[in-house]
């Protein structure tokens, strides 16, 4: 085995050439530059908003400073090509991060903390309100920024909640359940109420189940400030998908759905309501180019259990880039590339082009008055979203299914079942391999926050 691992290696430092070799090809240094500032990603959409600023800044105020940055785009390769490179200390000196765990490379040095470089700190005052211990920094220090999101919403077709007499959204869930009922029984089962995929287990057990009734509990299903888990929650929520289910309000068929489905029957103006993720923008807006023919599309805040009561939408961020370890050679021309390839400007052709949600509400405040694609306005207002460290459920050994099947389980079961049962003992291994989690030294210290609620009402 020794010996495979050392040929394995051997391999891989002789593949390294040629994985670079093949990369896209290197730009040609600006005339009088004298360092060059390496910046690695795989986001291609990005690229028709970025490289413009880069080439500008290359030909003009990097030119006459001495800095030339050479921007790359990867294909699928890339997160191999990456860690390769930081391996090899062959590394740039600014790349995307690919993954969910940055410790082993903040612990190998090939992350650099934002706050160290010169003009760090003053970069990181527009990013204050939404860092996040755990996610972008770590034993307070910094290496990455959050420069996407993706936004929780619900999504329904006006023209035919206005054809059953309700102009404006459902606010809790017995409004859906009514609406759906109404809307559905108009229709004669030509449209359905509400809809739903079962087939995408993870994605729709998490994005379309957990997170969206986050809004009515103020949890995904775990609870930050009790720092236990509490799916028996969302005992209101799956009873009112019940009801929906056993009234024949549903669209027929969820268990064989993939989102992809789904959102074609809606976009078809098959489904009046449903739950949805920013990314379902572009899924209607698709569909509907297809199809040659669109609705008045609406979304608004996930409905609540209660009027009285209401909680933000969960939001989850993603950062854009970081810094290498090779940046600590560059420091003044990596900040500058870094600061750029973060501005303001970037972040607004970036959003104001549609290809991504940012989650900084001063860049959301200087949207155009209008966007292509119908949606993208209501899905790029974080106002009413939280942001937080996912749940701790990584660091658990856990007895049976996971929270995702055994939700996807219920909404697809009978109207009869069990739920209160089944999500008291869904609640009870969660809580088990959790303490036996602490037990073996876990550390929790970013799952507690006595704060909790206070950040997610509103």
């Amino acid at each position: 085995m020794e010996k495979f691992r050392i040929g394995l290696a051997a391999g891989m430092i002789l593949l390294f050439p040629l994985l670079i070799f093949a990369s896209p090809k290197k730009e040609t240094p600006a005339v009088g530059a004298v360092k060059t500032v390496r910046a690695w990603t795989n986001d291609g959409g990005f690229e028709p908003y970025v490289r413009p600023f880069v080439e500008a800044f290359n030909s003009g105020e990097g030119a006459a400073k001495g800095i030339f940055i050479d921007y790359k785009v990867f294909g699928g390769d890339y997160h191999d090509v990456l860690n390769l490179a930081l391996s090899a200390n062959q590394g740039p000196e600014i790349y995307k991060f690919v993954g969910t765990v940055k410790e082993p490379y903040i612990q190998s040095g090939w992350m650099i903390p934002i706050d160290d470089m010169p003009g760090g700190p003053e970069f990181l005052k527009s990013w204050e309100s939404i860092l996040l211990t755990g996610y972008t920094t770590f034993n307070g220090k910094t290496y990455s920024v959050p420069g996407k999101v993706l936004n929780t919403k619900f999504m329904y077709n006006k023209d035919i909640l206005a054809k059953s007499g309700f102009n404006s959204p459902p606010e809790t869930w017995d409004d859906v359940v009514r609406i759906a009922k109404k809307v559905t029984d108009d229709n004669k089962g030509e449209i359905y109420g509400y809809g739903m995929h079962l087939k995408d287990t993870a994605s729709s057990g998490k994005w379309y189940f957990a997170v969206q009734f986050a809004a009515s509990v103020g949890h995904m299903g775990y609870n930050f400030q009790t720092a236990r888990y509490q799916f028996s929650d969302f005992l209101p929520n799956l009873q009112a998908i019940l009801k929906m289910k056993a009234d024949g309000s549903i669209f027929p068929g969820a268990e064989a759905l993939d989102g992809e489905s789904l959102f074609a029957q809606f976009s078809a103006g098959r489904i009046a309501m449903l739950n949805g993720v920013s990314w379902d923008v572009t899924n209607v807006d698709n569909f509907w180019k297809e199809l040659g023919a669109k609705f008045n599309l609406g979304v608004a805040d996930t409905p609540s259990i209660s009027r009285d009561r209401k909680f933000r939408n969960y939001a989850q961020i993603a950062d854009l880039l970081c810094l290498g370890s090779a940046s600590l050679k560059l420091q003044e021309e990596s900040m500058a590339a870094y600061s750029l390839l973060h501005s303001d400007k970037v972040l607004l052709a970036i959003q104001n082009n549609e290809a991504e949600f940012i989650p900084r509400e001063d860049i959301q405040r200087q949207a155009p008055a209008q966007y292509s694609k119908a949606g993208t306005k209501e899905f790029a207002d974080t106002s009413h979203s939280y942001f937080t460290m996912t749940p701790p459920d990584g660091g658990l050994n856990l007895e049976g299914q996971p929270y995702q099947n055994t939700l996807i389980a219920i909404a697809a079961g009978p109207a009869n079942q069990d739920v209160k049962a089944i999500l008291a003992d869904l609640d009870r291994r969660y809580n088990t391999a959790l303490d036996q989690a602490i037990k073996d030294g876990f550390d929790m210290a970013l799952y507690k926050d006595p704060n909790w609620f206070k950040k997610v009402s509103y």
